[in-house]
């Protein structure tokens, strides 16, 4: 008798969990600023996501909208995020803005530049004293 009590709750609970996994739902049109992006959905990686709406079905409750993702030179990584209160049995329209923030590539790439840039006009200064003491010498 207890084996059998058991195995019930085990079978309610499930019954349970189930029922609330097709619990009431909505859908949201998103899009972004930008293309070629993650949308995350509280977390989890869901589809790509790009300036053109896509439609979604999702839990009509409170959710965490993210895009992420990275440009083609891999210097500028994108973020935005939303959180969104989804209605029961009705469609929300949102788009999601995202901010750039330049990664370390971005960073290296520029120091090293500056320090080339540093370096030539260093270059160009010797090579000018050089040609300002010859010129010195020859008219000696």
């Amino acid at each position: 008798m207890a084996r059998q009590c058991k195995y019930a709750a085990v079978i309610i609970a499930s019954l349970l969990l189930l029922s609330a996994c097709f619990g009431p739902t909505g859908k949201v049109r998103i899009k972004t600023d930008i293309d070629n992006a993650q949308l995350l959905i509280d977390g989890e990686v869901t589809s790509s996501i790009g300036k053109d709406f896509i439609e979604i079905e999702v839990s009509a409750e409170q959710h965490l909208f993210e895009v992420k993702a990275l440009s083609e030179d891999e210097e500028w990584r994108y973020y935005g995020s939303e959180e969104l209160l989804i209605p029961e049995d009705a469609t929300l329209e949102k788009q999601i803005y995202t901010q750039s923030k330049a990664t370390e590539k971005r960073l290296r790439r520029l120091a090293l530049e500056a320090k080339q840039r540093e370096a030539d006009n260093l270059a160009e200064k010797v090579k000018r004293e050089f040609l300002r003491r010859q010129a010195q010498e020859e008219g000696q």
